[in-house]
């Protein structure tokens, strides 16, 4: 019965990861069909648009007024999918801001300037540095910006949601956690270790997570190790999947569904001596 619950678990969770991912691939789609050219170029016309000349009353003005509708309407489909941007000089540069999001919960938000004029370039940014952002741009801005707008926001996205997990699980899954969580800068080398109960005892599970891409959400390779591995070996087995398949603190959540970790002895022994003293 375990094993079936945990199996409908990690499908609900799977399930839910796909329905989102196909919503925003639908939207870049929608902003690929109604394109009528490169980014920068929608971005120019629209605030060429935007001019006095729109108060006159005639035909071209009418035409004028719909070509400016349909520009912002581009942009709003570029925003809803985490994109947006405004003019920062006139006819000379724009900045772009990344809006950042994971599960509902809009996290950070990023900013580029970059020149629209041949060569074009990045003027400032706020980017992490360990997102190859130059590297980028010098594949993709100056031929696809859409490629590398979407590229560089496929990177921030993951890394703020691997960020996010971890800040979750050690929020509100510290008392299953032997230890802290350790990390690098871009949150795509976790190790951490958790009590496992194996009958009546106790074994800690060494756990190493990587993601080699930086736009994974999940981690791409799984590493768990315990004591006595020969016994725990199909649990630790089941425990791996759900690594690989489950946000990483969704992985506790499954686990105290299952009763299968136990709290941390060193955090059993701070809450009982806080509740002793709590008793004088």
């Amino acid at each position: 019965m375990k094993a079936q619950h945990r199996a409908q678990v990690v499908q609900q969770k799977t399930a839910v990861i796909q329905r989102l991912r196909s919503k925003r691939d639908a939207l870049r789609t929608r902003v690929t069909a109604q394109s009528a050219g490169p980014m920068l170029d929608i971005l120019a016309d629209t605030q060429a648009a935007l001019t006095p000349q729109l108060d006159q009353v005639d035909v071209s003005t009418t035409l004028l007024k719909e070509r400016v509708e349909t520009l912002q309407d581009i942009l709003e489909a570029y925003h809803l999918t985490g994109i947006s941007a405004k003019v920062r000089e006139l006819n000379s540069a724009f900045t772009f801001c990344i809006n950042t999001a994971y599960e509902g919960s809009y996290l950070d938000s990023y900013y580029l300037d970059i020149q629209t004029q041949h060569p074009r370039k990045i003027i400032c940014h706020n980017i992490p540095a360990f997102i190859p952002v130059e590297q980028m741009a010098r594949t993709y801005l100056e031929l696809d910006l859409r490629r590398f707008m979407d590229l560089l926001c496929d990177a921030l996205n993951a890394y703020t949601s691997r960020r996010y997990q971890v800040e979750q699980l050690q929020e509100l899954h510290s008392m299953f956690l032997t230890g802290q969580v350790q990390r690098n800068a871009a949150y795509n080398l976790l190790k951490f270790r958790y009590p496992i109960l194996c009958g009546d005892m106790e074994q800690d599970v060494q756990v190493k997570l990587v993601y080699k891409d930086l736009a994974c959400y999940l981690p791409t390779g799984v590493t768990l190790t315990c004591t006595d591995v020969e016994s725990m070996d199909a649990k630790l087995e089941c425990h791996r999947q759900l690594f690989e398949k489950v946000g990483l603190h969704r992985v506790f959540d499954s686990f105290k569904l299952q009763e299968e970790v136990a709290i941390s002895s060193r955090n059993l022994s701070t809450a009982q001596s806080s509740a002793s003293s709590s008793c004088y």
